[in-house]
């Protein structure tokens, strides 16, 4: 028997004493009437108390006291107390403060070692700091302290509400714990906010740590937002009002109801960590772990700009969904959706900081580590600096990239890529190591370049250990220069500053190069600057430009080529060297170089002509002729002549005479000049002078006639004499 028992028993036995001799002597008193004795509560019980106190359990860290309105006892040794009311109070150094909680219930069955209390019916737990719970039926454990219930549960503390199924209650640390399908209401404060909804499949509740823990298919609204997660724990200020960390673990989700422009509109990540403001509402901070990203709201009826990387940490604005700084690392990527006239835009690196404003947003970034940028739109979107109506495909590398953006993150303004930098057009896959004649992409190279992507203009410059100069090139011509602009559109090309560049010498439909150079061949140019145009195929190079192709040379101050004519024209003081085919006296094939100058030069394909116009000088074996303008007509094939023409104060030097007229007329079928003036004058190597009104010289029979009287050379031989 224990010593609760002897105690009880010693009670009874004292009070039933005390009762016989109380009812004897009142029947010594007066007479009486037999009472009817009181039907049991229970007729298996073999003890009946009604009300009391016992002071039974002893914890070692809080006293517990169990009161009740009657109490039953068994012969199997079993209790049960009705209208139970079980009150502990803290004690120790560590519960300071004096808080206490009471579990009251209908009924309640003592197990046999007393260990245990079942409550039954209406069973309602109070703690001192407000925390309320009701059930239908749970067990009290004097071991562990613990108050459990497994049916449904109704709580309350302060503005929070809720429900759900099963519960424990640690009175000894003061956690509860809801055990399956809780759902949490919280009400707006006085000033309206604040108000919170929680489902999830359980939830506890540990003051003493001032925090919340909701696990299982966590889903939670508070204000604006709406969480996700499969477990979340919300930390309290010290006052337990508000909110002021909270972390989400697993399949997380943050989603913001009608953000502004530019503010965030979703958060997802495996796991995300939040910081509230001090008024425990906006949004300070947060950091996103594993497979981060980021939505931003775009402006009306446009999409979102989207930020992705293994982590992120996010500040935001006072409004507490404007982001003014960010950082990202690991598999960053910045997609910008496609809106009318801009290109989608995606930027990929190993990293991304960015900073901004409350008012604008983040409104710059920088982005280092294998750094890939892209343009993209579908064919017929009419996107700014687009080439054609095919759409565009744009791809940039470089080492680390600087963009501005545009307010609410509207947009790109500006881009500076440094560091290895390469710009092309077309699949990203391919080679983009800016090699000549390697694809038929559009492809820049420099150690910097800067993109304006609304005027679609790109600025190349620097220098440094594999990309000494700034380089364009496409499948049609390549260009070196200290520096060079670009615009998109066309494109439009300007060089400067020691200026090289290599046309191909591949014929097109569409581009061609001059007939008068080899079609097999590139053509190599040099100038002080170049302005090339690719809507209509024109290169013009200026300051001491020259270009050339084997032996073939074209110097001036001022070359044009126009790519898609095949016309070349050169400007102020030009000097061309031209090699042709030609056949010697004896007919065996050779080489001719003719060397010739003019104020102007002009190649036309279209009649395969070559004019000099302006103090015309052409000299080769064949002699040396001026005029005011020179005119050479080609073979269709460009590398012979096929007729010359010389126009105003022609002079003709040979070996043996020198001829004057208003104009001359050489054909390489029959080797004939034919010079006409008013008058033709001829003067031989002897001084003698001839004048008349036409000449004609036909070099394959070395014979001259002049106004129809045929003449022989006259040789002279063994003599210093002429004849």
């Amino acid at each position: 028997m224990t010593k609760w028992q002897r105690q009880a028993r010693l009670v009874i036995a004292l009070g039933a004493v005390a009762f016989a001799i109380v009812v004897v002597f009142e029947l010594k008193r007066r007479p009486q009437s037999p009472a009817q004795p009181a039907a049991p509560a229970d007729p298996g019980a073999i003890v009946e108390v009604t009300g009391g106190r016992v002071e039974r359990f002893k914890l070692s860290r809080e006293d517990v006291r169990v009161a009740y309105g009657r109490q039953l006892t068994y012969a199997n040794g079993s209790t049960k107390l009705m209208d139970v009311t079980i009150n502990a109070d803290e004690r120790g150094p560590q519960r300071a403060g004096g808080r206490t909680f009471t579990v009251k219930g209908n009924e309640a069955d003592v197990g046999q070692n007393e260990s245990t209390l079942q409550l039954n019916g209406n069973v309602r737990l109070a703690a001192s700091d407000g925390m309320t719970a009701r059930t239908e039926h749970a067990t009290y454990s004097d071991k562990d302290g613990f108050v459990r219930a497994m049916g449904p549960v109704e709580f309350s503390r302060g503005r929070m509400t809720g429900s759900g199924f099963g519960m424990t209650y640690d009175t000894a640390h003061d956690v509860l714990v809801i055990l399956d399908r809780t759902v949490v209401h919280v009400a707006a404060d006085e000033r309206g906010a604040g108000a919170v909804e929680v489902a999830s499949g359980t939830a506890a509740f540990a003051r003493r740590e001032k925090n919340m823990r909701f696990e299982r298919d966590v889903k939670l609204r508070r204000g604006v937002q709406s969480i996700e997660a499969d477990a979340a724990v919300a930390y309290l200020t010290p006052d337990e009002k508000e909110i002021q960390l909270m972390e989400l673990r697993g399949r997380s989700r943050i989603t913001m109801e009608k953000p502004a422009a530019g503010g965030l509109q979703e958060l997802t990540g495996r796991d995300i960590d939040l910081k509230y403001a001090a008024d425990g509402q906006a949004l300070d901070h947060a950091e996103l772990k594993g497979d981060g990203a980021i939505l931003l709201a775009g402006t009306a009826g446009a999409a979102g700009r989207q930020i992705k990387a293994t982590t992120i940490d996010v500040t935001l604005a006072p409004d507490g969904t404007t982001p003014v700084a960010l950082t990202a690392r690991e598999s960053v990527v910045l997609m910008l959706p496609a809106e009318r006239g801009v290109p989608a835009r995606t930027i990929r690196s190993a990293a991304m900081d960015a900073k901004g404003q409350p008012a604008r947003g983040l409104t710059q970034a920088q982005f280092t580590g294998d750094v890939e940028f892209r343009e993209r739109s579908a064919a017929g979107s009419g996107d700014t600096g687009a080439a054609s109506n095919n759409g565009v495909d744009r791809v940039a590398r470089a080492s680390t990239l600087d963009v501005v953006l545009k307010p609410a993150m509207a947009g790109i303004e500006d881009a500076r890529f440094a560091h290895g930098v390469r710009f092309f057009e077309g699949d990203a896959s391919a080679d983009d190591r800016c090699a000549s004649g390697r694809s038929s992409r559009f492809q820049m190279c420099a150690a910097a370049i800067r993109y304006d992507l609304d005027k679609g203009m790109l600025a190349l410059t620097g220098s440094e250990p594999g990309a000494l100069k700034p380089r364009v090139i496409n499948d049609r011509i390549a260009i070196d220069a200290t520096r060079i602009d670009v615009t998109l559109a066309g494109p439009d090309v300007k060089a400067m500053g020691v200026v090289k560049s290599v046309v191909s010498g591949r014929r097109t439909s569409e581009r061609r190069l001059p007939s008068m150079f080899k079609q097999d061949k590139p053509v190599n140019v040099t100038a002080d600057a170049l302005d090339y145009s690719g809507t209509v195929n024109k290169a013009t190079y200026t300051g001491s430009a020259q270009l050339w192709q084997d032996e073939t040379s074209v110097k001036g101050p001022s070359i044009v080529l126009d790519d898609k004519a095949g016309d070349l024209t050169a400007t102020g003081n030009v000097t061309t060297v031209t090699v042709r085919d030609s056949a010697s006296k004896d007919k065996r094939p050779g080489r001719v170089r003719s060397i010739a100058s003019a104020a102007d030069f002009q190649y036309e394909e279209s009649l395969h002509r070559a004019t000099y116009i302006g103090n015309a000088h052409m000299n080769s074996p064949d002699g040396d002729m001026t005029a005011n303008k020179i005119e050479l007509y080609l073979k269709a094939a460009g590398d012979e002549v096929d007729r010359m023409e010389a126009y105003d104060n022609v002079t003709l030097r040979d070996q043996n005479r020198t001829t004057t007229g208003a104009r001359l007329t050489y054909t390489t079928a029959d080797e004939r000049y034919v010079v006409t003036g008013t008058p033709v004058k001829a003067l031989d190597e002897c001084k003698r002078e001839t004048i008349g009104r036409t000449l004609t010289y036909l070099k394959s029979a070395e014979t001259i006639t002049i106004d129809g009287n045929e003449q022989t050379r006259t040789q002279t031989k063994g003599s210093a004499q002429c004849p």
